[in-house]
């Protein structure tokens, strides 16, 4: 064999060895391909739970006591008898009754003007007027007497045009300060003003209300029976009016 032969089949064999060591793409192991993951879409919530607070411990709570326990109405005066009441007077203190009011006009310097009631006679009960304010300023005073005997003893409920509100005793004679004066918005500043007046006594016992808010209570041993009235003071120079209407009286209860 010469030697070109020889290069020839040479030649041929390493091109047969090295067609084999390759594979056509087609003839590849397919290569499983890892499925990626999918992205969780966001799911909108229209109508969102609310959040609901978990039931706090039933808290007992005591009630308010009822300082005004009342029972049976025993009068009512529309004030349209004026005979009912020590009525009267001049220039320059007057007490009437008409168109259902009782009227007290006072024109003297630094002075009282009381009227009472000429029947019947309480000793425990629960009482209740409305004032109404004409002409009145500053510390000029108006309120409410119960319990008032013949000696003229009683107690009063007192309030000023300014806006403040005691009780007072009068007795023998003397008249005492029984509470310190207090401020309260239940108690008009203005006039014309408006304010319901209501005394609740029993026994020794005197509670003291202005537009339905409780002020006072008094214990006193001296004073247990008698009449309603009214009354208005003058401070100053000035003039003061004022009228009243609506009274009733209630039993009490204990």
């Amino acid at each position: 064999m010469n030697s070109r032969v020889f290069k020839t089949l040479l030649v041929a064999t390493l091109l047969l060895l090295t067609s084999a060591c390759f594979v056509s793409p087609g003839q590849l192991a397919p290569t499983s391909t890892p499925t990626p993951s999918a992205t969780p879409t966001p799911t909108t919530v229209w109508f969102p739970p609310t959040f609901t607070p978990s039931p706090l411990p039933t808290q007992a709570i005591s009630p308010t006591p009822d300082l005004r326990p009342v029972g049976d109405l025993l009068l009512e005066d529309d004030f349209s008898d004026a005979e009912a009441w020590s009525i009267g007077g001049d220039n320059l203190a007057s007490v009437t009754v008409s168109n259902n009011y009782i009227n007290l006009s006072l024109k003297s310097q630094d002075d009282y003007l009381m009227t009472t009631r000429t029947a019947p006679v309480f000793s425990d009960f629960y009482v209740e007027i409305t004032a109404l304010t004409n002409l009145c300023s500053g510390a000029d005073e108006y309120g409410i007497t119960v319990r008032t005997d013949e000696d003229g003893n009683h107690y009063r409920l007192v309030l000023s045009c300014d806006g403040r509100a005691s009780v007072q005793r009068s007795f023998n004679g003397s008249l005492t300060r029984q509470t310190e004066w207090i401020e309260s918005r239940a108690i008009p500043a203005l006039t014309p003003g408006s304010a319901r007046l209501g005394v609740w006594a029993g026994g020794n016992e005197v509670r003291f209300f202005v537009n339905d808010l409780y002020l006072f209570t008094v214990t006193d041993t001296e004073i247990y029976k008698g009449t309603m009235g009214v009354f208005v003071h003058t401070s100053g120079t000035a003039d003061v009016s004022v009228s009243f209407r609506d009274l009733k009286v209630w039993a009490i209860e204990r």
